[in-house]
């Protein structure tokens, strides 16, 4: 399954350490956060193949700012959700809920773990770390640490027209309470669509179906003349500027 999904990453690591448990304007949007937009993956990890759900369902307020609340199903089974803010040029995470081994578990961010960037570039790298804390577990604190790298981009065609897609690393640290983790995972992402691929050591996920309402797929702010026909970790799929379905 796909255990590294971000909140549920931190309380893996976390919990074991427990005794007993384009422009400006357009950057808002670039990261295809708004709600109602969803996206289907088909995955592959040590319990077999199973097909995960993202969805933006709300937003709410938190910590005196909007985050947008991601619900993560895998199987049709709720497993995450994600706290996510989205300012111009770059999101954060927050924090969220998570089901692990029977139990439902919230934890915050002191302050926003950020997860991605517009415009990014190749090389970059970003680090971010906060304070960890989780409701159910009043008396444990913890500190988090995420680095972020883009270590790759590649031209991808689609029938609406070229995308670049970036390859992310994202290496997550937790530490405090005797214990001292960390996680390491890769995403595939599409400014403007989210990410089409996903990879740990356990798994992999790849997009196969989302909606995107009202908003431009394409970046008409970006050209390549080496139009990129395939690669071997994607597939084409279908695209018009309001839906998005097909397979990668």
């Amino acid at each position: 399954m796909k255990k590294t999904i971000l909140c549920a990453a931190a309380l893996f690591l976390f919990l074991p350490g427990i005794a007993g448990t384009s422009s400006a304007a357009d950057q808002a949007n670039i990261f295809g956060l708004a709600v109602g937009n969803t996206w289907t993956y088909q995955g592959m990890g040590n319990e077999g193949r199973y097909t995960a759900h993202d969805e933006v369902v709300t937003t709410e307020n938190h910590m005196s700012r909007t985050v947008y609340v991601v619900e993560k199903r895998e199987k049709g089974v709720w497993r995450e959700t994600q706290w996510l803010e989205r300012k111009a040029g770059e999101v954060n995470l927050w924090g969220g809920t998570a089901y692990i081994d029977g139990a439902t578990y919230t934890m915050q961010f002191s302050a926003g773990l950020l997860q991605a960037w517009y415009p990014m570039n190749v090389g970059e790298s970003k680090f971010t770390a906060a304070t960890l804390t989780v409701e159910e577990l009043p008396d444990y604190v913890a500190h988090a640490s995420m680095k972020v790298d883009v270590v790759d981009k590649k031209r991808v065609a689609l029938p609406s027209g070229p995308v670049t897609a970036y390859k992310i690393r994202y290496q997550m640290r937790i530490w405090g309470n005797g214990a001292d983790k960390s996680a390491t995972f890769r995403q595939w992402s599409v400014p403007y669509l989210g990410y089409v691929q996903y990879m740990d050591q356990d798994s992999s996920a790849t997009l196969s179906s989302c909606s995107v309402n009202g908003k431009k797929i394409t970046q008409d702010t970006e050209r390549a003349d080496n139009g990129f026909k395939g690669h071997e970790e994607f597939r084409t799929c279908g695209i018009d500027r309001q839906n998005v379905a097909g397979a990668f």
